[in-house]
């Protein structure tokens, strides 16, 4: 007997169950009053940063502007997407502004039924010459490890009947670089004479690889590198180094991938750099991106040739698990295309059996929480009780846990265990 959709599902219950959030970004979750209260702290004028960067023509520096101009409802593109968080991270680069806005957002999360979240940030838009690297990571890491002490010392955790709450960190590199984002970018323009972005970009995200075995001999929660920034014109193979570098050191990856650009993106980020997870993946079934694909004579591809070829990618991606972190309010903002989000791919996502991870991607400026996903999720694509099992529990499966592999093991069982107990409220 087939299921039916739970289209309307009690907000609380969604709130209760056990979720992932796997693609969310430090800088994109500050809210605009932290980011007042920390430019205040720290005596910087967020207005004359406005004029300075030439972002957001404030006026007051208040809330409502801020929400208004820079933590904007809706945006023409990924790119104008992008431009708030050189704003942000001014207030990023000391140990108490990290630490306050990485405990924030994992009280955040947690507290909305999160039990494990991988927090991601380019800790290169944050250095200081006098906040170091391993300063960056340790302020990121005790924000997080503060919420997740008092959330796990609540009774029903420390007698085993609920899931802990846990995360991880996942660093950054950049695919394109500019003066705007921080001391490190800047110097890299200004001591290095003939070098194009791209190689510049690259270099900065070799070292980041770099740093995330640094962090992991330090015994940090450091557990993978992430590609992020503009795909048009910034491919990810010009990373492969920093990829490779993962690969031999043995560090989960993942990319950001078939956002602006399609399946081309994302078979270039788990063919040529080994990714295990691809962020957003939105145009995966678009054969607009296929526009430019021939056979070796010269001839292009047929209409029907190019849907083969996007069937053969997502039958692989499922095949080979290889994960598609979902943030379907951030793709409706970034995507003109996908303002109505019924047509978001996500539907051909759950008919491939794609391994998800629905996430929030920037919860200040996308405006949104991982409950607001699962609401959206159930309401427009037809999911039942087995398939929002499977979504909550896939998450937790792709996930680049932060322990031994039966650690992963036990840990997935005890939320399987304790979904279970959730959704016979259903």
């Amino acid at each position: 007997m087939t299921e039916s959709p739970l289209k309307n599902i009690d907000r609380q219950i969604i709130k209760t169950l056990p979720k992932t959030d796997l693609h969310v970004h430090l800088d994109g979750s500050v809210t605009p009053q932290t980011v007042i209260d920390l430019a205040k702290e720290q005596k910087i004028d967020l207005v004359q940063v406005s004029k300075e960067m030439g972002i957001g023509d404030l006026k007051t520096g208040d809330k409502n502007e801020l929400e208004e101009k820079i933590f904007k409802e809706t945006y023409d593109s990924l790119m104008e997407y992008l431009v708030p968080f050189e704003f942000i991270n001014v207030v990023l680069r000391c140990y108490e502004g990290l630490k306050k806005a990485s405990y924030e957002l994992a009280y955040d999360n947690f507290k909305e039924g999160v039990r494990y979240f991988e927090c991601r940030f380019a800790p290169q838009k944050h250095w200081e010459s006098d906040f170091d690297w391993l300063d960056i990571v340790h302020a990121v890491n005790d924000g997080m490890k503060q919420a997740a002490n008092e959330f796990n010392a609540k009774p029903e955790i420390k007698n085993g009947k609920e899931p802990e709450f846990k995360y991880g960190i996942i660093l950054c590199g950049m695919r394109m670089i500019n003066q705007n984002m921080g001391k490190y970018f800047r110097y890299l323009y200004e001591l290095h004479v003939g070098d194009d972005l791209q190689n510049l970009a690259a270099m900065a995200s070799y070292e980041t690889a770099k740093l995330v075995q640094i962090c992991r001999e330090e015994g940090l929660p450091v557990v993978g590198f992430d590609l992020a920034g503009r795909e048009d014109g910034f491919p990810a193979e010009v990373h492969k180094k920093a990829f490779l570098y993962c690969y031999e050191h043995n560090i989960a990856t993942t990319c950001h991938a078939g956002e602006a650009y399609g399946t081309e993106s994302i078979k270039s980020a788990v063919k040529d750099c080994h990714v295990r997870r691809i962020g957003h993946g939105t145009q995966l079934f678009r054969e607009k991106g296929l526009c430019d694909k021939k056979h070796r004579d010269g001839s292009p591809f047929s209409k029907e040739e190019k849907e083969k070829y996007i069937s053969d990618m997502a039958e692989w991606l499922a095949d080979n698990r290889i994960a598609l972190e979902v943030c379907l309010k951030s793709n409706s903002q970034t995507l003109p295309d996908l303002r109505d989000l019924s047509n978001h791919p996500i539907k051909n996502f759950l008919k491939y059996r794609l391994r998800i991870a629905l996430g929030t991607d920037n919860r200040a400026i996308s405006r949104v929480s991982v409950t607001d996903e699962y609401e959206r999720a159930l309401k427009l694509y037809n999911i039942d009780k087995k398939a929002l099992k499977n979504l909550c529990i896939d998450g937790f499966k792709a996930s680049f846990f932060p322990g031994m592999y039966n650690e992963k093991r036990d840990y997935i069982s005890q939320v399987i265990q304790y979904c279970k107990r959730v959704l016979e409220q259903v």
